[in-house]
């Protein structure tokens, strides 16, 4: 199935009056296309992912055409300040911001977060910088999405269910993992500030990895989901390969694995691939064809609740060194890219929540 491409300004459709606090307020989400799927991307922001500029955006747009979101990270290294100008610069350029909350303070993977824990996080140490946070996002007078937490059932994260509890028992529900539990209230407290500030026109994002680790049942993304109350729209990470040259992994074989548990997850929900890729490689040559391949099986409807395909398009990675990642890696790869997405929708629109 085919379907027409629109490129336009970010037109906003609905609108509904809702109560917090005692106050009417406006509350948008992005509701997922009534039929094909969103074109979004992250275009490359710098190795933090945070360095929005205009030219960057347009960087990509000129290469790929008009996008839905494009993803930002709200690191917390330099203390947990809103980014509101990188939102306010994507949404200049017709962009909705994609706004994800890296709760860390050196940036540094596989090993133990002590000043941003999700313990200190659900004692409430940094509220009041949460809801300054949220202020800011209720002052920006347009809709963002925000994720809390990416990749969480991924152990390279210290937000992740392997660095705060495991498998214990010990924290909160009987017989529920304690590590993902942690997340989920954690996740939940966020959105809950941020709501109780009247930051209603936030769409919440839950994002998982398609190659979660440890392999274990306790690291399921059902112990990780923080239920419908507080989840607008569900996605995963999706990668053929990252490095190396080895044959990429075909798009379909891991979607075939991922796409039931995502979906299990909530019957309602509209799904996206939050991420997805494959770096080049001078050995194989199979990057375009991979690409090829995924777009057709997303054109296809064949996993129907995927509303939204975002391309990670990072140059660099955090060593400097080339990811071979973008989608002009080659000739053969933007063509693949442009042809593949041609059809995808690129208009966001807003409904009532």
């Amino acid at each position: 199935m085919k379907f027409r491409a629109l490129v336009c300004p970010l037109v906003i459709v609905a609108l509904v009056f809702i109560a917090s606090n005692g106050c009417a307020q406006a509350a948008l989400s992005l509701a997922p296309p009534e039929e094909g799927v969103y074109r979004s991307a992250h275009p490359d922001f710098g190795l933090r992912d945070d360095d929005v500029t205009a030219d960057r955006i347009r960087a990509f747009t000129d290469l790929a055409g008009e996008i839905v979101w494009a993803y930002i990270s709200f690191h917390w290294d330099n203390g947990i300040k809103f980014p509101a100008e990188a939102c306010r610069v994507l949404h200049s350029e017709g962009v909705v911001p994609l706004v994800g909350i890296m709760p860390w303070s050196e940036l540094k993977q596989g090993v133990q977060e002590e000043r941003y824990s999700l313990a200190r996080i659900l004692d409430g140490e940094f509220d009041d910088e949460l809801r300054a946070c949220a202020d800011e996002a209720r002052s920006l007078g347009f809709p963002i999405m925000m994720e809390f937490g990416p990749e969480a059932n991924g152990s390279w994260f210290p937000w992740s269910g392997a660095w705060n509890g495991w498998d214990e028992d010990k924290y909160g529900e009987k017989n529920s993992p304690d590590g993902p539990e942690r997340f989920r209230d954690t996740y939940r407290r966020v959105v809950r500030i941020f709501r109780e500030q009247g930051a209603l026109d936030v769409t919440w994002v839950f994002h998982i990895s398609s190659a979660g680790a440890p392999k274990a049942e306790w690291n399921s993304a059902s112990h990780y989901y923080p239920g419908d109350e507080w989840v607008d729209w569900i996605g995963a990470s999706l990668y053929g390969r990252l490095r190396g040259d080895a044959p990429a992994v075909p798009f379909d074989e891991i979607m075939k694995k991922i796409y039931p548990g995502l979906c299990a997850l909530s019957q309602s929900k509209p799904l996206a691939i939050l991420e997805m890729g494959v770096s080049d490689s001078p050995v194989t040559r199979d990057k375009s064809a991979w690409i090829r391949n995924a777009m057709t099986s997303i054109n296809a409807g064949r996993y129907p609740r995927v509303r939204a395909a975002s391309w990670w398009n990072k140059m660099k990675r955090p060593d400097g060194t080339s990811s071979a990642l973008g989608i002009d890696s080659s000739p053969e790869s933007l063509e693949a890219y442009r042809d593949g997405t041609r059809d995808l929708i690129s208009i966001a629109n807003w409904e009532e929540r």
